[in-house]
C-alpha cells in the first residue's frame, strides 16, 4: 500500500459512482462496482473546535474503494470525496 494524498479529476456516472479518473498524466477506467462508506474525520487535528449545527460534513468523510486499469496496470485505489466543491482526493494505492 502506498499513501498518496493527491487531488485528482474523477468522472462519475448518473448515480455519482466513480467510473474513471486521471492521475499522474494517466487515465484509469474503473473495472468493478466501487464500494462506498463513511468514516470519521480527525476534525480535532484540522480545527480547534467543531461548532454546533454545522452538519455531518465536519465529522464524516465519504470514502470510495475501487479497482481500475490504467497506465500502471490494474490496482485498487481509495479516494475521499468532498461534496463541498465536488473535490476528490486519492489517498491510497494498493498495487
Amino acid at each position: 500500500m502506498v499513501r498518496v494524498e493527491e487531488t485528482v479529476e474523477v468522472s462519475v456516472n448518473q448515480f455519482g459512482e466513480p467510473i474513471g479518473f486521471r492521475w499522474q498524466g494517466e487515465c484509469y477506467l474503473v473495472t468493478n462496482r466501487p464500494v462506498r462508506w463513511f468514516t470519521r474525520r480527525e476534525w480535532w487535528v484540522e480545527s480547534a473546535r467543531a461548532y454546533r449545527g454545522i452538519g455531518a460534513g465536519i465529522l464524516e468523510s465519504e470514502m470510495w474503494r475501487l479497482t481500475a486499469n490504467g497506465g500502471q496496470g490494474v490496482a485498487q485505489f481509495e479516494f475521499i470525496h468532498s461534496a463541498i466543491g465536488n473535490a476528490w482526493k486519492l489517498v491510497r494505492v494498493y498495487a
